[in-house]
C-alpha cells in the first residue's frame, strides 16, 4: 500500500438532540464493527478516551451515529446505526466512554397489535388479492422506517388471496423476502434485499500491495467454502462486497460473507470470510 495511505483516520458523527463530530486527531478512539449477511442487526462498539463529562452526558440512547475510517486520502463509512447504550469507566488515568451501536435499527420487537393503533409500527396491514411481493416489501420497509439500499428480487410472486401482516412485522417481512428466494441483510446501515449469491462489485483488488496481511486460509463448512483473510483496515469491504483476491493461496473473484473492522492498540485491520 502506498505511503500516502498510512495516516489513519477515524471520524465519529453523532446526531440526536445534540450533534457532535469526534476524530482521532483529538482523541484516542478504538472500535469493533462486525458485519454479516443475516437479517439480525449487528452490535458494534466505539470507545473514545477522555471525553469531557458534558460531552458524555449529551450522547443519548437513540441518537444516530456514523463511523468513517481509513487513511488520509482514502476513508469511508464503516457503520451507520443507532446508539443503544453508553458506558463510561476509569482505567488508570484514562476515562473510557464506550458507545454501543445497533446497525441500522432493531425492528425485531415491532408488532402489529391493533387496527386502530396510532403507532405506525403497530398498524394492522392488509393487502388485497393478487398483491405482488415487491409492493408488500416496500410498504413494510416504509412502515418500519428502514433505509432501503437495494431491492432486487429473483422472484416476485403475487399473493392470490391477499396478505395480512400479523404479529412481528420484521418476521412478516422476512417471510415475504423468503418467498422471493431473496435474503435481507444490513450493509453499512442500509437494508439490502436480493439473492444471497449476489454482491456489490467494489472494483477493488486485495493483494499484498493494497494491504493483504499473510496468505488467505482455506475453510469449508456445511453450506459454503472459501477463505479467511486479514488486511489493513479497508472501508470498501462490507457485507456482500465482491473483491478480487490475489495471493499465493487464493486468486479470483470472491464475495464477502462476514467479518469485522477493528481499531485497537496497534491493530487497524479488517478480517473477513470470503466465498
Amino acid at each position: 500500500m502506498s505511503n500516502e495511505l498510512f495516516g489513519r483516520v477515524i471520524k465519529v458523527h453523532i446526531e440526536g438532540d445534540y450533534k457532535a463530530d469526534v476524530s482521532n486527531e483529538d482523541f484516542h478512539i478504538e472500535f469493533e464493527v462486525p458485519f454479516d449477511d443475516d437479517s439480525t442487526p449487528n452490535q458494534s462498539s466505539i470507545s473514545i478516551f477522555n471525553l469531557s463529562s458534558t460531552s458524555i452526558n449529551r450522547i443519548k440512547k437513540g441518537s444516530s451515529l456514523t463511523l468513517q475510517a481509513g487513511y488520509k486520502k482514502d476513508y469511508g463509512v464503516l457503520l451507520s446505526g443507532k446508539v443503544s447504550s453508553v458506558l463510561t469507566k476509569r482505567e488508570g488515568v484514562d476515562k473510557i466512554t464506550t458507545i454501543y451501536i445497533t446497525e441500522g435499527q432493531d425492528y425485531s420487537s415491532a408488532k402489529v397489535t391493533a387496527a386502530n393503533s396510532t403507532d405506525k409500527k403497530s398498524l394492522k396491514i392488509a393487502f388485497g388479492k393478487n398483491t405482488k411481493a415487491d409492493t408488500i416489501i416496500r410498504r413494510l420497509v416504509s412502515v418500519l422506517g428502514m433505509k432501503l439500499g437495494e431491492l432486487k428480487l429473483p422472484k416476485n410472486p403475487a399473493y392470490k388471496s391477499g396478505y395480512t401482516v400479523t404479529g412481528n412485522i420484521l418476521n412478516n417481512l422476512n417471510e415475504v423476502v423468503k418467498d422471493c428466494n431473496a435474503s435481507l441483510y444490513y450493509r453499512r446501515g442500509m437494508i439490502v434485499i436480493r439473492s444471497i449469491t449476489e454482491g456489490t462489485d467494489e472494483r477493488f483488488s486485495l493483494e499484498e500491495a493494497t494491504g493483504l496481511l499473510d496468505s488467505p486460509e482455506p475453510f469449508e463448512e456445511e453450506d459454503s467454502k472459501g477463505y479467511t483473510c486479514t488486511c489493513l483496515l479497508q472501508h470498501r469491504i462490507a457485507t456482500a462486497s465482491i473483491i478480487q483476491l490475489k495471493s499465493r493461496t487464493a486468486n479470483g473473484s470472491y464475495r464477502v460473507k462476514k467479518g469485522k473492522h477493528t481499531a485497537s492498540g496497534s491493530d487497524f485491520k479488517t478480517e473477513m470470510t470470503v466465498i
